[in-house]
């Protein structure tokens, strides 16, 4: 059994290579994505949204397509420079360059299979960041306050038609999930007009402070009441309220009676015809407002003597 081992492993590798021999020597279709670089000079900004890859269909026997199956880099570098005015580039002449198709491996499709270049002034302006960042929470954490892009805007460059539509820009979308500590990282801003936009910066910095959710209650916070004619007075009932929000555990301990005020205008008392009024309550930053009691407060209005 042992002398046929040597024979059987001969005939399997002899099979294996029959089989490869076979299979290349047949025709297949295949398809590419080149991608695409867009180099511009300084003064040079492209009007388009320009392509970020070129997608073609080659076919041809197995052979000659593994050369480009085993092609470690296809992309493609189209310096625009030396192009001074608008013009129409046909992509074949790209992809033959990048590619250098054998003679016998024929072009199926091409898509794009012309560019339009055509050029415009650069415009600068400075946009803010939009935040993608998802954070899922552990049960009974908070997010305290507003989570922090830094920076919060970037300055983008390109031609003028373009960069005059832009509004924002995204950063990559991230989740993150059973979060119950602090969080912070880096992130990318999402390139979606690679080949007609130039970023100032690529990342960003994000802050979440998270913290154990807790509630508190501010006992005896006092009414104030704004604009008050000189001869009059108002008094208010009842004259103090309590006052329920909602925070991470961190920021309610820092929180004073003080921090809370509760707030009437004059003007709306007197517009009032319902014989009663809600105050606007101001509470510190990075917490929510649950509620106050009492919501509706009554008044008199009286004259000074």
């Amino acid at each position: 059994m042992k002398k046929q081992l040597p024979i059987f492993i001969a005939a399997f590798l002899f099979s294996v290579a029959l089989w490869i021999y076979v299979s290349l020597s047949k025709s297949y279709s295949l398809d590419l994505s080149i991608p695409l670089e867009i180099r511009t000079g300084k003064s040079q900004a492209v009007t388009e949204d320009m392509p970020s890859s070129i997608d073609v269909t080659v076919r041809g026997k197995g052979w000659d397509l593994l050369s480009v199956l085993i092609s470690k880099d296809l992309k493609y570098t189209l310096d625009l420079s030396k192009y001074k005015r608008d013009t129409k580039i046909a992509t074949e002449q790209l992809v033959s360059e990048r590619v250098n198709l054998n003679p016998d491996v024929s072009l199926v499709s091409i898509d794009p299979d012309t560019i339009d270049i055509e050029f415009d002034k650069i415009l600068e302006k400075t946009v803010p960041v939009r935040n993608n960042i998802r954070v899922n929470l552990r049960e009974g954490y908070a997010i305290v306050g507003t989570p922090k892009l830094t920076p919060d805007s970037i300055e983008i460059s390109g031609a003028a038609n373009v960069v005059s539509k832009i509004r924002f820009i995204p950063t990559e979308v991230r989740v993150f999930e059973n979060v119950n500590a602090p969080l912070s990282g880096t992130i990318a801003l999402k390139d979606t007009l690679p080949n007609s936009l130039k970023y100032g910066i690529k990342f960003v910095d994000f802050r979440y402070n998270i913290q154990l959710s807790a509630e508190k209650t501010i006992e005896d916070v006092l009414i104030s009441v704004n604009g008050v004619p000189d001869d009059k007075e108002v008094l208010v009932i009842p004259p103090k309220i309590s006052v329920s929000v909602r925070g991470g555990v961190d920021q309610l301990a820092r929180i004073l009676p003080t921090d809370v005020s509760a707030i009437l205008e004059f003007e709306a008392i007197e517009e009032d015809t319902l014989g009663f009024i809600v105050p606007q309550i101001l509470i510190p930053e990075e917490t929510t407002l649950l509620k106050s009691e009492p919501q509706k407060l009554q008044y008199i209005i009286k004259k000074k003597f």
